[in-house]
């Protein structure tokens, strides 16, 4: 177990400005392999993939239809991760979702979780926020608030839109680690796994920073594509991806704009956030981005 093979899945999706922090992350922290299906990148993103696919430590390929009723690509990834590639744990995060082993080293907690029947971890997310990114820099190296206390909100709020804070508040679903010999499906999301044998576990060693809101820009191009997505899955139950469908709403209305700089908090606030206990200081990518930035100079 101790030679398991980790591979990480991903759906990129013009988000070229973090990519290629979050290849190089996961690469450092002992993945052996990431798989990933653009779904229809218009940025540099295929470049970034490109780069490390002829380096040997990624596979892609272009998302063959985003219609969810003709395809999955979650399940499909993970088959092509477990049939072509003998994977035997399975990760399946967003590009903007970065794992967080505590202590730095990811394969001897996978491998007392194997040893304890542990066939699949939930992973918590925590939101990153703090003062607006600035132009030329990025979120992976300016974001250090994680927002430990997230605000739960109802069902009636979310597909109202009607939410009581800043959706960077917001409570955001774990994601899942799978031994790929117990993998059956994922669901919608993919914040949960269905398997068939052991048992479903939270680690207090792993968690996610979530680095969703980076830029206006980026965050303009991934609503616009949301809305192309809505459009082609039109069958989809009105709380898939509320979040999305809020902020289409938003954009309609003029109000994108201000719901993305209120998602951004002052230094003032921050410290009473962190007092209030509402927010934790997490340095944990920061740190490694200004260290691999100094290694490469």
């Amino acid at each position: 177990m101790a030679n398991d093979k980790i591979v990480l899945l991903t759906l990129p999706s013009d988000q070229g400005d973090i990519l290629k922090d979050y290849i190089q992350w996961h690469l450092d922290l002992g993945v052996d392999l990431i798989i990933a299906q653009d779904c229809g990148s218009s940025d540099n993103t295929h470049e970034i993939l490109d780069l490390f696919s002829n380096q040997g430590y990624l596979q892609w390929s272009l998302l063959p239809d985003r219609n969810l009723l003709r395809y999955k690509p979650t399940d499909s990834l993970a088959r092509i991760a477990i049939d072509q590639y003998g994977a035997d744990w399975i990760i399946m995060t967003d590009v903007d979702e970065f794992l967080c082993p505590k202590g730095g080293n990811l394969r001897p907690i996978l491998q007392r979780a194997a040893e304890d029947g542990i066939t699949a971890i939930s992973v918590p997310c925590f939101n990153m926020t703090g003062r607006a990114v600035e132009p030329g820099k990025s979120a992976t190296e300016t974001l250090t608030l994680r927002v430990d206390r997230p605000i739960m909100g109802t069902q009636d709020q979310r597909l109202s839109g009607d939410i009581a804070a800043p959706y960077i508040f917001m409570e955001c679903p774990p994601k899942t680690i799978v031994r790929a010999s117990a993998f059956v499906e994922y669901g919608p999301g993919f914040h949960y796994v269905l398997t068939n044998q052991g048992r479903t576990e939270q680690l207090p060693d792993l968690y996610l920073l979530h680095y969703q809101i980076r830029g206006f820009d980026k965050f303009e191009t991934k609503i616009s594509n949301a809305a192309v997505f809505f459009e082609e899955n039109n069958h989809l139950e009105t709380w898939w991806g509320w979040h999305w469908r809020r902020w289409i709403r938003l954009n309609r209305e003029d109000r994108l704009r201000e719901d993305y700089d209120s998602q951004f908090v002052p230094e003032e606030r921050a410290r009473e956030l962190i007092r209030e206990g509402i927010c934790t200081v997490d340095e944990t990518i920061v740190n490694w981005t200004k260290n691999r930035n100094r290694d490469t100079q």
